[in-house]
């Protein structure tokens, strides 16, 4: 499925900023990126594996939970989260979010299990999920912000 038919199927019109980073995405390229430059801002930060198109695609098979492609995968998370938790909202550094707000979520990379990804809610912002806290954190108000901070592996 390509990205248009992607779009389509979701409803979304991503932004071209992201767009454009997907078709000039190398196999190789990783993009390090320090979500706490304040706190210390010589760290390089984590290297995350951008999702190219084909990847997008990819099913993934939580078992006992169920199978989504790749991009809409933040769905079998919050599905466990809503399993074990009668919460309907998730901890970030701001305050809480509601789950609804990253079930949406449009996942674009991936690090050591932790999925980046867009916001459709919130202007496409760019988010971090940790999966082994189901917690999230807003990083960059778009993904062009994002780039500008980040540095090619």
């Amino acid at each position: 499925m390509s990205i248009q038919s992607i779009q389509v199927e979701r409803g979304l019109s991503l932004p071209q900023e992201y767009l454009k980073l997907l078709s000039s995405l190398d196999e190789a390229d990783e993009y390090c990126f320090n979500e706490y430059p304040q706190d210390d801002p010589d760290f390089e930060g984590r290297c995350w594996c951008f999702l190219n198109e084909e990847e997008l695609n990819e099913e993934i098979d939580m078992p006992g939970v169920g199978k989504s492609p790749a991009h809409k995968q933040l769905e079998l998370y919050i599905k466990c989260f809503i399993e074990y938790s009668d919460n309907q909202f998730l901890t970030s550094p701001n305050g809480r979010v509601p789950i609804q707000c990253v079930i949406n979520g449009f996942v674009i990379a991936e690090d050591n299990g932790d999925l980046l990804y867009l916001d459709p809610l919130d202007d496409f912002s760019v988010w971090i999920f940790h999966h082994d806290g189901s917690d999230v954190m807003k990083v960059a108000n778009s993904i062009g912000d994002w780039q500008s901070r980040a540095v090619v592996a």
